[in-house]
């Protein structure tokens, strides 16, 4: 029997048991069906008090808020999003509260309507509060316990409570995966927005960075599997060449943004193996389109893991913030940046950063860190550019 039904047969249950005891408590079957509708119906209120109180809370906390949405009974979860910055005041102690808002919204109107009891004569009243006031505590107390989905109350507070410099670098690399995001959207493929996977090169791309964007790509073995599918699709001569280029520029851009991520923050670079693969990529997309940004930049970001900063710079100095796409100026801006601080012109590379302006933090973040070390770290074993 599917999870779901199971759900829906408890439930029908739980109600016939609590019918059964406001009937012997009440001993009228009006007054029981009374009792127990209105205990349901405070359900619904809880689960929209809980979501406010997490709102009330973001908004005192001034905790930037995504979005929000409370749709009990649908089968979707309620919830706030909120996206503070990584480098927030003390964000452990205001992302505690946040998540505590919801739960005790719940539990301060589970009190105030046990108090309520003690106010009223009749036992249809005092048995449907007792009832929404038992409803309020189960669900403020359930939220509070550390659960097996990530996404619950209590494990949040628990992540944050107990390991909170962690918890914060994932949060810093959550932004980061928008920022990658954003800079593939840029690119314009123009691949529609296919609904299948298929042989056709330009349709497994489109279907593999969707799935990367909303977070289904599986496993990380399954997500590097099919990125792997995708190279050898390029790679066939088959291919037309533009969705060859199409799939090499957005696998480097893709990857090499990650691999330059965690040489300079994770101080972990990259192996020489996958500059040799981007590499090929790249020169894909480079070589079908020398004079597209997208394909520059791509080009540009495996000559800076591959420690080339003089070829990484040539290829990023026609930079048209007035024709290319925003988001894609920025990151080319960055990337030049890099360059110049591995050349040693940091005068240079503080100007490309202004240039940049705050439209990727987290990747100027890192273009700040490397113009800031000394020496300047570095993001790969000199090694040999893979010929075109």
């Amino acid at each position: 029997m599917p999870s779901r039904r199971r759900l829906v047969v408890a439930c029908l249950l739980l109600v016939l048991e609590a019918v059964a005891f406001a009937l012997f408590v009440t001993e009228s079957l009006t007054g029981a069906l009374a009792a127990v509708g209105l205990t349901c119906v405070s359900l619904w209120v809880h689960v929209v008090l809980h979501e406010c109180g997490h709102l009330v809370a973001a908004k005192l906390l001034r905790l930037p808020v995504l979005a929000v949405r409370i749709a009990p009974f649908t089968g979707r979860r309620s919830e706030v999003w909120v996206r503070p910055a990584p480098t927030a005041t003390a964000l452990p102690l205001r992302m505690v509260m946040f998540y505590l808002g919801g739960p005790m919204a719940n539990l301060c109107a589970a009190a105030v309507l046990g108090a309520a009891t003690a106010f009223t004569s009749t036992a249809v009243t005092r048995l449907a509060l007792l009832g929404a006031a038992l409803v309020g505590a189960l669900l403020g107390l359930a939220n509070l316990i550390p659960g097996t989905s990530p996404r619950s109350d209590g494990r949040k507070l628990l992540r944050w409570l107990s390991a909170p410099t962690a918890t914060r670098a994932a949060l810093r690399a959550g932004h980061y995966q928008d920022e990658v995001s954003r800079t593939l959207r840029a690119m314009d493929h123009r691949l529609g927005d296919p609904v299948r996977d298929g042989d056709d090169p330009l349709l497994a791309l489109a279907a593999f960075q969707r799935r990367w964007r909303m977070g289904h790509a599986g496993s990380a073995a399954d997500f590097i599997a099919e990125a792997e599918r995708l190279a050898a699709l390029a790679r066939a001569d088959s291919t037309d060449p533009m969705a060859a280029a199409a799939i090499g520029q957005a696998l480097t851009v893709q990857f090499g943004l990650w691999y330059l991520y965690d040489a300079v923050v994770n101080g972990a670079p990259v192996e020489h193996r996958e500059v040799v693969e981007i590499a090929k990529l790249a020169q894909l997309a480079h070589h079908v389109q020398p004079h597209r940004l997208s394909a520059r930049v791509a080009m540009s970001l495996a000559h800076l893991l591959n420690h080339r900063p003089e070829q990484a710079r040539s290829l990023l100095l026609d930079i048209r913030a007035d024709v290319d796409p925003p988001d894609l100026c920025h990151v080319a801006f960055l990337l030049s940046a890099i360059a110049e601080c591995h050349l040693g012109n940091h005068a240079a590379a503080d100007a490309l950063i202004r240039a940049a302006g705050g439209g990727h933090p987290q990747l100027t973040q890192v273009a700040v860190a490397i113009r800031a070390a000394d020496p300047v770290p570095r993001l790969f074993a000199l090694a040999p550019m893979v010929d075109a």
